[in-house]
């Protein structure tokens, strides 16, 4: 799904039923480090805890250069929570514009009984 779409998108149903992750435009900081914002949605239908956002950057020839992980903010969703995140890549000193970027999580059985 590209961020072309969600401005179409009406409600979670036409979601997809899992852990969205999207990544906003890079950009070089102050020091001169590139760094990646986004979001996460959850959209599994149960609450989800110990979230982190993982980013693989591959250079031009399509292999990995540099892998990176953060928490977000909060790191535990309810269904159809979102938060948000920043990757700060110190280091590398380009905008990343190839990369993969993929969700780790659990469930929150802490309400479960």
């Amino acid at each position: 799904m590209s961020i072309e779409e969600f401005p179409e998108i009406e409600d979670f149903h036409r979601l997809p039923r899992r852990v969205i992750v999207k990544g906003g435009v890079s950009r070089v900081n102050a020091n001169g480090d590139a760094e990646l914002s986004g979001i996460v949605l959850n959209n599994l239908g149960q609450p989800i805890k110990g979230l982190k956002v993982n980013l693989v950057v591959f250079d031009d020839r399509e292999m990995p250069i540099l892998n990176a992980l953060t928490d977000p903010e909060p790191a535990r969703l309810a269904q159809g929570g979102i938060s948000s995140f920043k990757i700060v890549l110190p280091g590398h000193k380009e905008q990343v514009t190839n990369c993969y970027l993929y969700p780790t999580w659990q469930y929150d059985d802490s309400e479960w009984a």
